[in-house]
């Protein structure tokens, strides 16, 4: 039998589908492995990511150069499963922080970073790791009968009010004394000539007459004297109740703004928070008095001393510090506001950025991240 022979077109195209079908083969072969690649990070050959981080509980605790806490915790966990070896080094702020990932000085900073419009144009984030906000920590102390009363007195000896009042009823009773002793003290002894002593009894004249209309220890003798002294007594009702009027509105202010219970309470009184934090920023544009330190622990000193009246700062860490080592020196007062978010921050164009935050994803899909978080944080 004569062997088949096949024309040249068929041969073209039976060639060209061999092709196609090899091509076809080798892409699939080809894509699981790159699919793989887009999503790991296989660095264990080079140099350890750069990690930085600020400790802040119960995000980061720093001990003898060891760190634990929910963020490090969730970046042990992500750097797990992209097989990742990383060294971590802390910064004494957040600003810091930030400005060390921008400059490429660090691959990835973590802690309480929060997200905002400003960070991120000089900054690319990952997913969110927490949801957080802002929250109001008050004194323990503060709260009671007798810390509203310690508040109370503070409030007054502090306040210009009470000190002009003062001011202006000494300036009076003093002009009112020299009036009277210059009519007086030639013919009534009670006013006797030396001056020292002469203003010093006419002073008292005047301080009892406009308080209790007078003693009866010392009247005037003459005519103009008794004039002087009626038009007192009339005008010192109005002169000793502009003075009553006076600490009645500090005490009436004072009592009406109260033990702080929420945030509308903060106006005008003196709120502490972290300098560059966005506590701080908020406070900058709020009506309280805001008072910036270097880090929390100078905050929760300023509060125990009564420098401020309360805290503005991230509700993690203050709700920590309420139910750990501030326990029984703060109370957390009113809801979260200023809802934000946490998350890492690498710089612009990372090429981290995806691979971690896929990892992030699973962590949450798969249920190690509520693990992670019900361990730090409890069921809130």
């Amino acid at each position: 039998m004569p062997p088949l022979r096949l024309k040249n077109s068929q041969t073209c195209r039976y060639v060209r589908w061999s092709w196609l079908i090899m091509l076809i083969l080798a892409t699939l072969c080809w894509l699981p492995g790159r699919t793989a690649a887009s999503v790991t990070l296989p660095l264990t050959e080079g140099p350890p990511l750069r990690v930085v981080t600020r400790p802040l509980a119960p995000l980061v605790i720093e001990d003898n150069g060891q760190y634990q806490g929910f963020v490090i915790d969730l970046w042990q966990e992500i750097s797990r499963r992209l097989n990742v070896p990383y060294a971590i080094e802390a910064v004494d702020s957040v600003e810091t922080l930030l400005e060390v990932v921008e400059s490429n000085e660090a691959d990835i900073g973590i802690g309480a970073i929060s997200i905002t419009a400003e960070r991120e144009q000089r900054l690319n984030f990952s997913q969110p790791i927490l949801e957080s906000g802002l929250q109001i920590l008050v004194s323990e102390q503060n709260r009671g009968l007798l810390g509203q009363l310690q508040r109370t007195t503070l409030g007054i000896v502090s306040s210009p009010t009470f000190y002009g009042a003062i001011g202006i009823f000494i300036l009076i009773l003093l002009l009112v004394a020299h009036l009277i002793w210059l009519l007086e003290h030639r013919h009534n002894p009670d006013f006797p000539r030396p001056y020292a002593l002469g203003i010093w009894e006419a002073f008292w004249w005047a301080a009892v007459t406009v308080t209790t209309v007078g003693y009866g220890d010392k009247t005037p003798k003459r005519p103009l004297g008794k004039l002087v002294a009626l038009l007192w007594m009339c005008a010192g009702y109005f002169v000793f109740g502009y003075f009553i009027a006076s600490m009645t509105t500090i005490f009436t202010v004072d009592g009406l703004q109260g033990a702080i219970q929420s945030l509308d309470d903060l106006a005008g009184r003196r709120v502490a928070t972290v300098e560059s934090s966005t506590a701080a920023d908020f406070l900058a544009n709020s009506p309280t008095i805001p008072r910036e330190y270097a880090d929390p622990e100078q905050m929760y000193q300023a509060l125990q001393r009564g420098e401020v009246e309360a805290i503005v700062y991230d509700a993690p860490v203050l709700q920590h510090f309420a139910s750990h080592e501030g326990d029984r020196q703060g109370t957390l007062v009113g809801g979260i506001f200023e809802r934000q978010f946490y998350g890492f921050a690498l710089p612009i164009n990372s090429p981290y950025l995806k691979p971690i935050n896929v990892a992030l994803l699973q962590t949450i899909e798969d249920g190690t991240y509520e693990r992670l978080r019900e361990l730090w944080f409890g069921g809130r």
